[in-house]
């Protein structure tokens, strides 16, 4: 089974607009930039299944065999507790496309409609696709991507590098799971430092995190060993309480220059430790900092720290009711200084998420899609600010939990 990565991640302003001439795997970063490396796209063709490994929160196009498509994995968490999938077939036969949460086994199914060209693309939306927003999707603060260094401390002085995220499971206080290099940690303490504890099967793992140089950047100590190394769960967080900031920092100082730090391993009531490596965590997702210092895990050091803020506003979106109420949907991105800003636009209120995607190059249009929380019927309203024009769709699916529309080849002022 070959799996595309998607490496090539092209804004869709490049593209050109012949869909026979689409990039293989090429994709764009929303806002957030938020990341989940284990959701399988499966396209399935005469000839075989093609796979696709993608991640929440970008955009794809893709041609494989003449069957160009568009999807897109979306967090809609926040509105309804699941994670929805947008797709648009830009080919002349109908496309059928699973989507597999490889954590949690669910799976969705999308039925793309065959292009005609000089029609408008077609576009499917299906806000209740994976309900896995507690076992891989975030909440609270946003997932956070960089680049862990780990340095052994012994003679041998091996050196390598692997990604690293870091998630908040919904608790705005902290953030609860780091993933390095495929391994889950569960951390049991908050501020810093941050203790991070692997128990799997065979082996056991204690992380110390503490602040580093700059805010980005996090560093800590890291101790490997076989299964039963750490202490009881209840003893060792009695120790961890009494090991402060400084002793922590003497300790990674002791790994940096390739030395165990015997003292600390006492301290800790640690035994069979095989391994200690100093840990290097460098966090490039934009506003790191911000959501680090919120969690803990670093200091203001006397500046503010600020979330990243989203690009000036293109679109502005109302929902109206029948009552003749009308509430703004405020943007939420893309970020400043993200690889999104001007491709799409995420705009996000309570219950509702609205994306407005440029595909200007490929049909001459922005493509909309939208999802609501809704007993009633809503009026979804879209006005261009540079042009001025607006457009409206109903945003209302009877039976149904949540409320859906999409639409392309009505708003056409480009670029």
């Amino acid at each position: 089974m070959s799996i595309r990565t998607g490496l090539s991640r092209l804004a869709v302003a490049l593209l050109v607009s012949a869909l026979v001439s689409l990039p293989v795997a090429s994709s764009v970063a929303l806002a957030a930039e938020i990341t989940d490396p284990d959701l399988l796209v499966t396209l399935e063709l005469p000839a075989g299944d093609v796979d696709y490994e993608v991640e929440l929160g970008r955009l794809y196009l893709y041609t494989e065999e003449d069957a160009p498509f568009a999807i897109s994995v979306i967090d809609g968490c926040s509105v309804n507790d699941h994670v929805w999938v947008f797709g648009a077939g830009l080919s002349g036969i109908p496309l059928a496309v699973d989507i597999l949460d490889m954590r949690s086994g669910r799976s969705a199914r999308l039925a793309l409609p065959a292009y005609e060209p000089g029609s408008p693309v077609g576009t499917v939306l299906d806000p209740e696709a994976l309900a896995v927003c507690g076992d891989s999707a975030s909440g609270g603060l946003p997932p956070l991507k960089g680049t862990a260094t780990l340095t052994s401390a012994d003679s041998r002085g091996d050196s390598y590098e692997t990604t690293i995220e870091v998630r908040s499971d919904g608790d705005d206080g902290a953030y609860r799971r780091l993933i390095l290099g495929g391994t889950s940690y569960a951390i049991i303490g908050k501020g810093s430092p941050v203790f991070a504890v692997d128990e799997s099967s065979g082996f056991d793992e204690l992380m110390l995190l503490a602040e580093g140089r700059t805010p980005r950047q996090v560093e800590g100590i890291s101790f490997w060993g076989s299964e039963g190394m750490l202490p009881g769960r209840a003893a060792l967080e009695r120790a961890l309480k009494g090991v402060d900031r400084a002793r922590v920092k003497r300790a990674f100082e002791t790994a940096r220059n390739m030395r165990v730090p015997r003292g600390i391993i006492e301290d800790l009531g640690l035994s069979g430790v095989d391994q200690v490596h100093h840990v290097s965590l460098d966090l490039d997702t934009l506003g790191a900092d911000a959501y680090l210092a919120a969690a803990g895990w670093i200091r203001e050091r006397g500046r503010p720290i600020e979330p990243p803020v989203p690009v000036e506003e293109r679109f502005e979106v109302h929902i109206a009711r029948a009552s003749g109420e009308t509430s703004a949907v405020p943007l939420v991105g893309p970020l400043v200084g993200s690889d999104a800003e001007g491709l799409v636009w995420e705009h996000r209120g309570e219950g509702a998420l609205v994306q407005i995607i440029n595909a200007c190059e490929l049909d001459g249009s922005f493509w909309t899609l939208a999802g609501a929380r809704t007993t009633e019927p809503l009026e979804l309203i879209i006005t261009d600010t540079r042009s001025g024009s607006s457009v409206s769709q109903l945003l209302w699916t009877d039976r149904e939990d949540t409320s859906r529309t999409t639409q392309t080849g009505v708003l056409t002022d480009c670029p």
